[in-house]
């Protein structure tokens, strides 16, 4: 039971300890922006900034949080291949009939826009 309770104290300390690298890299970063803009060329920064998110997404896929997005991402990859996606075919049948709908909606919203616009005018034109 000691060995245990060890496993889980020495596990609870190493995740603080990467989510502190993570938090300590971000703020270099943030830093770094800030105070060094104009001091590096634009390739050492990209450079620096690059190997910096490298070693972040690094440490972060070693977290639990880490761990169970990846789990995550496998498991829409798994959904997403059991869908059955529609051929060229369909996709063009599908496309030509949602445009004749939009194009037969709007001409009868225009015939109803013009026959409300005539009765509009009627009531409202003086009669003498």
């Amino acid at each position: 039971m000691h060995i245990q309770n060890i496993h889980k104290i020495y596990i609870n300390h190493a995740e603080k300890i990467k989510w502190l690298c993570i938090f300590l890299i971000i703020l270099s970063i943030i830093v770094n922006y800030y105070f060094f803009v104009y001091k590096f060329l634009k390739i050492t920064k990209i450079i620096y900034f690059s190997t910096l998110l490298i070693l972040i997404v690094s440490i972060f896929i070693n977290t639990n949080i880490g761990q169970h997005t990846l789990k995550f991402i496998h498991s829409i990859k798994i959904e997403l291949s059991h869908i059955i996606w529609p051929n060229y075919k369909e996709t063009l049948k599908i496309t030509g009939i949602i445009l004749l709908l939009t194009i037969l909606t709007s001409i009868f919203l225009w015939l109803l826009d013009g026959i409300i616009l005539r009765i509009i005018s009627w009531v409202l034109t003086p009669r003498l």
